[in-house]
């Protein structure tokens, strides 16, 4: 399966932050949006500089308290974010937030773009999805294979 197929489904859509806005910006995003990380970008808009995390919020504020919450966002995010492009493969890009430790992925489309955010957990549910319509898949072919053999 591929990314595509998964920002398809779930949409290309993608909540961001300015890097000087402070980390309490972003914790509201994520709680009125339920998400689970917003992209952090230049003042222009125009580069993506890193992403903030259910995980970085937790670090932040275990290392500097609830102070931490009107720092700027570019203090505790993930920097560089992870990358992936449209076109690899979804267990590749599981296996490379897996060892890197990260649970959001930002798509890039063909043209260089944002094509939009993915979650591991996005991942997962779209590969037990593909797996469980295998499964039928060869359930179906193994009935009427053994519906077709005379007895």
């Amino acid at each position: 399966m591929k990314i595509a197929a998964i920002v398809n489904r779930k949409g290309q859509h993608v909540e961001s932050v300015r890097e000087t806005e402070p980390l309490d910006s972003a914790v509201d995003v994520m709680h009125r949006k339920a998400i689970g990380s917003v992209v952090v970008h230049d003042s222009g808009a125009r580069e993506i500089l890193g992403i903030v995390s259910q995980t970085e919020i937790v670090a932040a504020t275990a290392a500097r308290g609830g102070n931490a919450l009107k720092l700027p966002v570019l203090l505790f995010m993930r920097k560089p974010a992870l990358f992936c492009a449209c076109q690899d493969d979804a267990a590749s890009v599981m296996r490379l937030m897996t060892r890197e430790r990260c649970r959001h992925i930002v798509v890039c489309s063909a043209s260089g773009g944002i094509a939009g955010v993915v979650s591991l957990g996005d991942l997962v549910a779209a590969l037990l999805e593909e797996a469980q319509l295998e499964a039928g898949v060869l359930r179906d072919m193994a009935r009427s294979r053994l519906l077709s053999v005379p007895g």
